[in-house]
């Protein structure tokens, strides 16, 4: 029987364990297989937060800015934006970064060198966790931190929720394989290549490689590849990102050649084991379904399929080879699955329903059973529901069932304001664990709500949020700002909604419309608002858009203008803005209960200063 190894590579948010991979893992050993997880990214993280890790990037950047200094000492940096090489760009731009960081943060750098390893102890451990200035002093740290480590790959910087790669290359093939390939650009290569060694020394068959978020684009290809080179284990490479950008992928052979031997589209659960049933010696691979890869004389693609998956047949993830102490914070939140698919996914803006054939929950004994199964084998209490959306009436039972099963547990999901979430409803909901709700408020304007789709009933939209607040639920609300066609004054009567109902909105998650590759409002370019795009890069699924209403540029503006005085009137408040740190908010309202917390005032700046 094979040895597999499934990887989760950099980037990710390194709080908690992605899905993805355990749940594959335990689908092949329950399928026989000797397989093994291995989450790269949250070893990444503790690699390079450490006080002597970052020491030794400070004396690089430091090292760095003064060889450029030296070239660039009369340089014309219009000149060469305009009309410069790549190389003479990117050198500018690097010295230009790293000159400005160091100007402003030259009284900071020292402490934060010194201090980032306490940092960290404070976000994995309580009680200090639970103290507000602590834990902001400490999520202050490691951000600069992660700048500090950033700054020898400048302009490409690493942040606890993204990874932002070099400005001045597209996402197209090109430049991905520069990118992968030059130490000076991927801050990933040294890491990964001393993994890939360890790796290739352990005797596996066959090794898979998760890629969700366009985040890990550059470390999935350049791991690929070094593993590629190291060993003869076949190389599996899947995920949503993955999906969203095979159709891509497939005009590179040597993809196919020197990075990768299969690629795996759509769900994994049952084409991963089938997979590697036909890489054991069982079967034809033409029978495996929604793989891609080389034959040998050309790329070719087994049936894509999108056939829904039995979900209450698939393996309960095993997080066995996990060690939780690793991760950024004192209690795991644990990710459930409830469904796949959207049950409405007919928002204009959204690509998710991109490979889904439609909407398939789980029973509710079945999930009842899962989550005790986390609370039995892994102590668990904290978890996220992590679907799109989830229909009020399924959702008020299965509140009613995890407080028939006496399950002590807190919890939170993604909900969409309907008017089945009733008083009724949402004090059960809070009965059974559920603490924040992320919903997709998007606009105020009604215009464009219809614009948008939303299937909702957009004119009670507060009055769900007035009786989630009641129950006891932290309200995060999600907003666009700048759909086609939204105008300044639009965009305004949004932001007042915010400020003007902080009692009910108690954070807010802002975002810039994005015209995405696989949306619905895609394919009426020409129309709805929308004149023309252009891509970023073949690899990329967002483009840069033409269209009527606010640019690109100004909506960009307006939401950075708005979210930065956002944040300076509430800087004394805990979690005002929310993207990517709804665990730790979790741990606080389980801890401490939402009036606590949406009250709670310093006399420090708890708030984190916008970036």
């Amino acid at each position: 029987m094979k040895k597999i190894l499934l990887v989760q590579p950099p980037q990710w948010y390194p709080v908690s364990p992605h899905l993805a991979v355990p749940l594959l893992t335990a689908q092949l050993k329950r399928a026989g297989f000797d397989a093994k997880a291995l989450d790269l990214n949250v070893k990444f993280y503790n690699r390079i937060l450490s006080n002597s890790h970052l020491a030794a990037a400070d004396e690089k950047s430091r090292r760095i800015l003064s060889d450029l200094e030296e070239k660039f000492k009369n340089a014309d940096f219009a000149a060469i934006k305009e009309n410069g090489s790549f190389e003479e760009k990117n050198l500018g731009l690097k010295y230009l970064t790293i000159k400005k960081f160091y100007s402003e943060n030259a009284e900071e750098i020292e402490r934060v060198i010194n201090e980032t390893d306490k940092a960290v102890f404070t976000l994995k451990n309580a009680p200090d966790f639970y103290i507000p200035e602590k834990l902001a002093k400490a999520k202050r740290t490691v951000q600069l931190a992660l700048r500090v480590a950033s700054m020898p790959f400048a302009p490409n910087e690493i942040d606890l929720d993204n990874y932002f790669a070099n400005p001045i290359l597209r996402l197209d093939w090109s430049s991905i394989k520069l990118q992968c390939d030059d130490k000076g650009l991927n801050m990933f290569y040294e890491f990964l290549a001393e993994k890939a060694e360890e790796i290739a020394g352990q005797g596996n068959d066959i090794i898979g490689l998760s890629m969700t978020d366009l985040s890990q684009l550059i470390p999935v290809f350049t791991l690929a590849k070094m593993l590629k080179e190291k060993n003869d284990a076949k190389i599996i490479l899947g995920g949503n990102y993955a999906t969203q950008i095979y159709e891509d992928m497939l005009k590179y052979e040597n993809i196919f050649t020197d990075y990768i031997d299969y690629l795996v589209i759509g769900d994994a659960e049952t084409a991963i084991v089938d997979l590697c049933n036909f890489l054991d010696g069982n079967g034809s691979v033409e029978n495996v379904e929604n793989i891609c890869f080389h034959n040998g004389e050309k790329v070719v693609s087994t049936h894509f399929t999108c056939e829904h998956i039995d979900l209450n047949t698939v393996a309960y993830p095993d997080f066995g080879d996990y060690d939780f102490s690793e991760y950024l914070t004192p209690e795991p939140v644990f990710p459930v699955q409830l469904s796949k698919g959207c049950y409405w996914g007919k928002c204009s803006f959204c690509d998710y329903a991109y490979g889904q054939l439609g909407y398939c929950p789980k029973r509710i004994d079945r999930i009842i059973d899962e989550i005790r199964y986390y609370v039995d084998n892994y102590s668990a209490s904290r978890f996220m529901f992590i679907d799109e959306a989830i229909p009020p009436v399924f959702y008020n039972r299965l509140a009613l069932a995890i407080i028939e099963a006496g399950l002590d547990i807190t919890y939170y999901s993604f909900a969409r304001l309907e008017d089945g979430y009733t008083a009724e409803v949402l004090k059960n909901l809070y009965d059974s664990g559920a603490r924040i709700f992320m919903w997709g408020y998007e606009c105020e304007s009604l215009r464009v709500m219809e614009l948008m789709n939303k299937g909702i009933n957009a004119e009670r939209r507060l009055d769900i949020l007035l009786d989630s607040h009641k129950a006891g639920i932290w309200n995060n609300g999600l907003f666009i700002f700048g759909y086609p066609t939204e105008t300044p004054e639009e965009i305004e009567q949004t932001m007042n909604i915010i400020r003007n109902n902080r009692d009910i909105i108690n954070s807010c998650t802002l975002s810039n419309f994005s015209l995405k590759k696989h949306s619905l409002l895609k394919e009426s370019v020409g129309s709805n608002g929308i004149i023309s795009y252009t891509e970023n890069g073949e690899f990329f699924t967002s483009y840069k858009d033409v269209m009527d209403g606010v640019s690109q540029s100004d909506r960009r503006e307006l939401r950075r203008k708005f979210q930065f005085e956002f944040t300076e009137e509430n800087k004394n408040s805990l979690w005002s803005v929310v993207f990517s740190d709804f665990d730790h908010l979790l741990l606080y309202l389980s801890e401490y209960g939402c009036d606590y917390v949406r009250n709670y005032r310093s006399e420090e700046r708890i708030c984190p200063e916008f970036r």
